[in-house]
């Protein structure tokens, strides 16, 4: 009797596992042998070939990213002094290419710094960056070593919109130009700049103040014969010529200044 009941109950179990496989094989039967729609496969391939071609410009961005990240890196902290030898430079960009004499000449001229760009407080230009990376890509090689070209505010205050030069150091203390961003400098910088490039200059400029002075204080108020006007002028002018130069050397003192060329490549404020 109960061997009889199990049996029955097997085969209640065995009869709906059979129906329940039928239901689910014409469903997916259904399924496998539909008729295709050419529109649906086209936007199913359209779909798959957009993601595909997404995930790719996704890869591409985020090596991108990371470059980026490692020139800002480099630009910032100069983790290496390795240096890329200028003579693999091609004729084409040896316009680009300048010594060091060349940059400390300028530097004097216009009062500017050449400092690495570790010491650079702004944010450096995205064009920057990317010619950084044309750079390398095109000579297969990594920039470890960076200089900047720009006033001395810029490193100091962080000002970044006053015409920097960012160069690439190379071997023989040659130097690659690689970006220029920023405005341009005023026309009058080389002439504001020209007292201070060197104590020379300095010492040649305090004469015409002096002169100034001197030649500009009327007649009647130096109490003399029109014969002895020009000695005694040529007198006033000696006598303001050091007056002033020694109070501007002692201002320049009290205030940390110097000339440029003693402070163009300083990293310093007051050397």
């Amino acid at each position: 009797m109960v061997y009889n009941l199990m049996l029955i109950v097997l085969l209640l179990f065995c009869f709906s596992f059979t129906f329940e496989s039928i239901l689910i094989l014409n469903k997916h039967g259904a399924m496998l042998f539909k008729k295709i729609n050419i529109k649906n496969e086209l936007t199913e391939y359209k779909e798959n070939t957009s993601k595909a071609i997404l995930q790719q410009v996704a890869e591409i961005l985020s090596f991108s990213v990371k470059q980026d990240e490692d020139i800002i890196f480099r630009l910032q902290q100069n983790p290496s002094k390795a240096l890329l030898d200028w003579s693999m430079i091609e004729p084409n960009d040896q316009k680009n290419v300048f010594t060091i004499e060349q940059i400390k000449s300028v530097c004097i001229k216009y009062n500017l710094r050449f400092l690495d760009t570790a010491y650079f407080k702004a944010d450096f230009p995205y064009e920057a960056i990317l010619k950084t990376k044309m750079f390398e890509d095109k000579y297969q090689t990594k920039i470890e070593h960076f200089k900047l070209v720009a006033p001395s505010q810029v490193f100091n205050l962080g000002d970044c919109n006053q015409d920097p030069l960012l160069f690439a150091c190379l071997s023989d203390n040659k130097y690659y130009l690689i970006h220029q961003w920023g405005s341009d400098l005023s026309w009058y910088r080389g002439l504001i700049s020209f007292p201070i490039k060197s104590v020379y200059s300095f010492f040649g400029f305090m004469w015409l103040p002096a002169a100034l002075i001197a030649f500009g204080i009327p007649f009647s108020w130096l109490h003399t014969t029109p014969e002895g006007q020009l000695s005694l002028r040529l007198w006033l002018m000696v006598y303001c010529f050091i007056t002033l130069f020694f109070f501007v050397i002692f201002l320049g003192s009290t205030t940390q200044k110097n000339f440029s060329d003693n402070c163009w490549d300083s990293k310093y404020f007051n050397q």
